[in-house]
Order: C-alpha cells, then sequence, then structure tokens
C-alpha cells in the first residue's frame, strides 16, 4: 500500500486532519514532562504560611430575658444547652458546655454570659440579665415573607456559646440590615461582609 493510496483514503474519508494527532501526542510526552517538573521546581515566596481567612467581629449582647425553656441534651463529653427566651427580639441562646456535671455546667454559662451572680437555676420563669461579648463568624437572616418575620441565627467563635437567635418583625431586607445593625450594634461594612440572606415563602 503506497503512502499516496493512504493519503488519499484519508481524504476521502475526511480524516486528513488526524494526521498531525500522533507527532503532537509524541511532543507533549517529551516535552511536558520536563515542563511539569520545571514549572513544580520553582519556588513561590509568600508572606505567611497556610492560614485560614476567617474574619471574626465582637458585638455586645445585653438583654434582659426570661427563660422559658431549658433543654439539656448530655453527649459523651459535653452538655448541649438550649435557653429560649420571650418577649424580646432574642429567642434562643445554645451552648455546647464540655461538661456534664450541671453545677459545673451552670458556672460556665454564668461565665460566659457575663453575669454577676452565679445561675442558681435553669428552670422556666428565671430572670437574668445577659451582658457578653460575643464574636461573630458568620450570620444567615432567613427571611419568612408569609408569617412576616426574619429569623436570624448568628454563629459565633465564643467557646461554649455557639449561637444566638433573633426573630425580626420585619420583611424588607433594608429593614432587616437596619434592625441587625441597631440591636447587634454591627457597621454597615461588617453587616455587609457577615450576613447571608434566604428567602422562604
Amino acid at each position: 500500500m503506497s503512502l499516496s493510496y493512504l493519503l488519499e483514503k484519508l481524504h476521502y474519508l475526511k480524516l486528513e486532519y488526524l494526521l498531525p494527532f500522533p507527532l503532537l501526542l509524541i511532543a507533549f510526552g517529551v516535552g511536558g514532562e520536563s515542563l511539569t517538573n520545571l514549572l513544580l521546581s520553582r519556588s513561590y515566596s509568600t508572606v505567611e504560611k497556610l492560614q485560614s481567612n476567617i474574619e471574626t467581629v465582637k458585638i455586645r449582647l445585653a438583654a434582659n430575658v426570661v427563660i422559658t425553656a431549658a433543654e439539656i441534651e448530655k453527649e459523651q463529653d459535653f452538655t448541649e444547652v438550649e435557653l429560649s427566651i420571650e418577649n424580646s427580639v432574642l429567642k434562643k441562646l445554645i451552648f455546647k458546655v464540655p461538661a456534664t456535671e450541671l453545677s459545673k455546667v451552670k458556672a460556665m454559662i454564668t461565665q460566659e454570659l457575663g453575669l454577676s451572680n452565679e445561675i442558681k437555676t435553669l428552670q422556666t420563669n428565671t430572670k437574668m440579665q445577659v451582658r457578653s461579648t460575643v464574636q461573630v463568624l458568620g450570620i444567615l437572616a432567613e427571611i419568612q415573607k408569609k408569617p412576616g418575620f426574619t429569623k436570624v441565627e448568628v454563629n459565633t467563635a465564643n467557646s461554649i456559646l455557639k449561637s444566638l437567635e433573633f426573630e425580626f418583625p420585619v420583611t424588607e431586607l433594608s429593614e432587616i440590615k437596619a434592625i441587625m445593625i441597631q440591636e447587634l450594634g454591627l457597621s454597615r461594612e461588617n453587616a455587609r461582609m457577615l450576613v447571608s440572606y434566604r428567602i422562604k415563602n
């Protein structure tokens, strides 16, 4: 079989454009390894070593609260405490305490909330004045159009206070931003950086 016959056959089958393909594969195989080694051996200078880009913002939490429910879940080495609050835009405080003994749990929650007197009980109708500084990692505002409120979950970087839940009686974005800035003491820049929005209904 002659070369001209083979080229004619390839032209008839419209496959002549495949002729350079084996040459490209050979060139890539020969030159690709050396090019990869050259690129990977270059040193790249960085200012810092690997670090996470986690921005936290501190907010002050000050509220007079009445506990309406306290749910304690004891797992292996920690106790999860959820305090529900009424007559306030602050609805829940969720703690994850690395202790299972009730006296230690109460002492750690007292310290975290900045209370002057130790919490005597986590029973319902217990009144307390909460004053604490909270490091905020992120805020999710879930706008619920039909019921007409916005549920705001604040995730924290605090040691045992893991999240706060608020309910604001507004659903317009501008009003939500304004009330969060007022209630949480955020700047406009921090609100823009930390808050994510989700619309339901």
